[in-house]
């Protein structure tokens, strides 16, 4: 984005939290003091509270920079950024802490700073999460981006061309192999070679140049990265691992022997992402169990009732890391044949019962998502996600490819974007998976389950 945009970014930030923090230190103030809600016996000495509130705060605002919360390469980014955040309220309260017993030994209330402390965490997050959705506003109108040019054409190269478009704006491709002019993909061309990168940035108005080494000549990547400190000064140049296509998980940088290593994490979500999922797969799941148990027992009898038995059909499937487990669903009574035709993209390979005919009852619980009901339990489990790629079931995974780890590195879901949008293909579905998977974020699971809930009011399940 442009520096003009960028500063007033900050400075907004900047203002936000000085806004949120203020009212939740006086918030805590009123409830914990003033309010008379909770007992109280120390001397209620506004005056002291706002004093030292007033003399802290540069403190507060130099925490929460050291916790990169005003670096723009860390602003809009999600979990990480409310993380964060997270990290510099507490850190910040813990300082209060130390500044009360420094000064006087019980000059704030322990409920005041406990208040504190939430408040002031809630109030961050909230505000920087609103905060999110108006920048992304405007960024529809073209403000608040980023233009960049892409060195470098591969499949690698159109593929992270592609991710980034939602958040910078894409202006060229420059290579070493292609003509100018040529089409890469979309209306993007390439704008010259990389002899002519600063000129070339300079002309399409670009300040990040995103380099991907794979796809340049050994030479052409060593001149540029001798010209990030001449020619190159002004632009951001930042590098793109060349494993991007196949890899869906993060890395971490290790040193061995003063050498710096990328060491790939084993699955996506880790840290405070994992933490966050798991409360609403153990606290969603653990609610829709209790509340939909009573269904299961009707549906059980009325499958027994209509179709006799047996009442589930079990499938053995991939979990996290190609962990094997068992899983249930209500039996529809679908064939293979039937099952492959209208529901393929929903179910993926799991086995069929081909000694059953589809009844009425079998295609209600099909159509209504209900047949998944008893796979709460392997959610309770640890085994599966409520949101997450589709189960792989043992003996299909050559169907995948290349993609099958990328699918393994997070737990398979009871619904996913493959439940909620209609992909043709298979390998149209294992793209909107990756690109799920890549991306993923607390709220694109609560779009998933919300998106689900109304294709079962609807009765209205994907179909190929």
């Amino acid at each position: 984005m442009k520096r003009r945009e960028q500063s007033a970014l900050i400075a907004s930030l900047v203002l936000l939290d000085g806004l949120v923090i203020s009212l939740a230190l006086a918030l805590a103030y009123y409830l914990r003091v003033a309010s008379g809600l909770l007992p109280y016996y120390g001397p209620p000495d506004p005056l002291a509270y706002a004093r030292n509130v007033l003399f802290f705060m540069p403190v507060w605002f130099l925490i929460c920079a050291l916790f990169r919360l005003y670096d723009p390469d860390y602003l809009l980014g999600g979990p990480q950024e409310y993380a964060q955040a997270v990290k510099a309220c507490t850190f910040s309260v813990v300082g209060l802490t130390v500044l009360s017993f420094w000064e006087r030994g019980d000059l704030f209330s322990r409920g005041w700073l406990l208040l504190s402390w939430a408040l002031s965490t809630i109030l961050v997050v909230g505000a920087r999460f609103l905060f999110r959705r108006v920048i992304f506003r405007l960024r529809r109108r073209g403000l608040f981006t980023s233009r960049a040019l892409v060195v470098g054409v591969s499949e690698q190269a159109k593929a992270i061309a592609e991710q980034l478009g939602a958040d910078v704006e894409i202006v060229g491709f420059v290579d070493d192999y292609l003509p100018p002019g040529s089409r890469v993909m979309g209306d993007l061309r390439v704008l010259g070679s990389p002899t002519e990168l600063a000129r070339l940035a300079k002309e399409a108005g670009a300040r990040e140049l995103i380099v991907v080494p794979s796809a340049l000549a050994w030479e052409s990547f060593q001149e540029i990265m001798r010209s990030t400190t001449s020619t190159l000064d002004s632009f951001d140049v930042k590098l793109s691992p060349g494993f991007y296509e196949i890899l869906t998980t993060g890395v971490k940088i290790t040193h061995k022997a003063f050498v710096p290593l990328l060491t790939v994490e084993r699955v996506r979500i880790t840290g405070i992402d994992a933490l966050v999922k798991a409360l609403l797969d153990y606290g969603l799941g653990t609610l829709l169990l209790a509340v939909s148990a009573p269904l299961m027992s009707l549906i059980a009898l009325a499958i027994v009732l209509a179709d006799g038995r047996p009442v589930v059909e079990r499938h053995r499937v991939h979990g996290l890391r190609g962990r094997i487990f068992g899983t249930i669903k209500f039996r529809t009574g679908l064939l293979g044949t039937a099952r492959r035709r209208l529901v393929r993209p929903i179910l993926g390979d799991l086995g069929d019962n081909p000694g059953h005919n589809t009844s009425g009852l079998g295609l209600f619980l099909y159509r209504t998502g209900l047949d998944k009901l008893p796979q709460l339990f392997n959610v309770l489990a640890g085994q599966m996600s409520l949101v997450g790629p589709r189960t792989i079931s043992v003996g299909s995974e050559d169907r995948y490819g290349q993609w099958l780890p990328s699918l393994l590195t997070v737990k398979p879901g009871m619904t996913g974007p493959w439940a909620v949008a209609n992909c043709p293909r298979l390998e149209d579905e294992i793209r909107l998976t990756i690109y799920y998977i890549r991306n993923w974020n607390i709220w694109l699971d609560f779009q998933i389950i919300f998106q689900t809930v109304r294709r079962m009011l609807w009765r209205r399940r994907a179909e190929v």
